[in-house]
């Protein structure tokens, strides 16, 4: 899949929203809109309509599944193919990535002794993840296109500006997108109310970062980390915080080959993990987390009860998308490499 999540950490959702291209740096998160079979016209669908608000109305606020939520990033990706295909470009329907074991996430200490012996910090994940973007069909093919058709391209996925949507996150960051190309009509198709999806998805998807930054600023936090930081000074590791500690393994691991960096990460890895646990940093982590998570859920509740029903109210169009959609491989290159459907050889 080509883009950003708007997440922070190794995990996320399963619902992903295409963002950005690596052949584009872009400040601000961009969407893009209809064409070709994605919403109507060039990108500028009708306001939703009143069948489009009873069925969200209707929708039940409950979180979907995994598989649900699956179908859902799934159609997405489905409809933009179709788009792009009929604006003249390839796009291949690309998954997302499973979630794994190797990709926990730990985001005030690594407290798990045995998954720091085994992972380290995950860098060895986060280099497969590298390897996978670089791999992936449409950077690929995107990469391959002459600078003219690249920049086109850009376009009919992602508008020819980050403007027509704007939401402000929980952090009170503004992020604004397109309410053009390929990516909004795919968007606009699944959720009908365009402006109110983005919205929700901006604003429910930032609230971890809030969740976290709650609970680094709490004094119980500080006053266990104190004692995690004395631990490890007497291992030899005279780190202040788990975050001097990731930042100290990836200054040690610099230039050195894979084995020995790994070697490096994991010792000191499975160091903070012992010392996490063998102090309160890991119980505390865990119940500030819980708490400061129960807060935030509580403030933002009709945020995350539109999403869900947003979710649910697009679930039947995607089940259609994704049935009328063969798994095989096909001409438009569905896996593997796209082929460009211009006729221009690029070499």
């Amino acid at each position: 899949m080509i883009g950003t999540q708007w997440t922070t950490g190794r995990s996320g959702p399963a619902v992903a929203l295409v963002a950005a291209l690596a052949l584009a740096s872009l400040a601000s998160l961009t969407g893009c809109g209809a064409g070709g079979g994605a919403g109507h016209g060039p990108g500028r669908g009708p306001r939703p309509d009143a069948g489009h608000a009873a069925r969200l109305a209707a929708a039940p606020a409950v979180e979907p599944t995994t598989a649900q939520a699956r179908t859902l990033a799934r159609a997405e990706q489905i409809l933009i193919s179709r788009c792009m295909v009929g604006r003249g470009f390839a796009y291949a329907v690309t998954g997302t990535a499973p979630e794994s074991e190797e990709r926990r996430v730990f985001p005030y200490a690594v407290d798990d002794v045995e998954w720091a012996r085994a992972h380290g910090y995950g860098g060895r994940a986060d280099r497969a993840d590298a390897e996978a973007r670089l791999a992936d069909p449409n950077q690929r093919y995107f990469r391959g296109l002459s600078p003219a058709r690249r920049a086109a391209a850009r376009t009919a996925l992602m508008g020819a500006s980050p403007v027509g949507l704007s939401a402000t996150t929980p952090t009170g960051m503004t992020l604004t997108a397109s309410a053009e190309g390929c990516t909004a009509g795919a968007q606009r198709e699944l959720y009908g109310d365009l402006p109110g999806w983005f919205r929700v998805k901006v604003i429910t998807m930032n609230l971890r970062p809030v969740r976290e930054s709650l609970v680094h600023e709490d004094p119980k936090y500080a006053r266990a980390v104190g004692a995690w930081a004395a631990c490890m000074r007497e291992a030899g590791r005279p780190y202040a915080s788990p975050d001097a500690s990731r930042q100290a393994a990836a200054t040690l691991t610099e230039g050195l080959p894979a084995d020995r960096a790994e070697a490096t990460e994991t010792a000191l890895a499975v160091t903070e993990a012992t010392c996490a646990t063998g102090t309160e940093l890991a119980r505390v982590s865990r119940a500030l987390d819980r708490a400061h998570g129960e807060e935030v859920r509580s403030r933002f509740r009709d945020e995350i009860a539109l999403r869900q029903r947003f979710q649910n109210a697009a679930l039947p169009t995607a089940e259609r998308v994704v049935r009328q959609y063969p798994d095989e491989d096909g001409p438009s290159g569905r896996s593997g490499a796209p082929s460009d459907t211009s006729g221009e050889n690029h070499g």
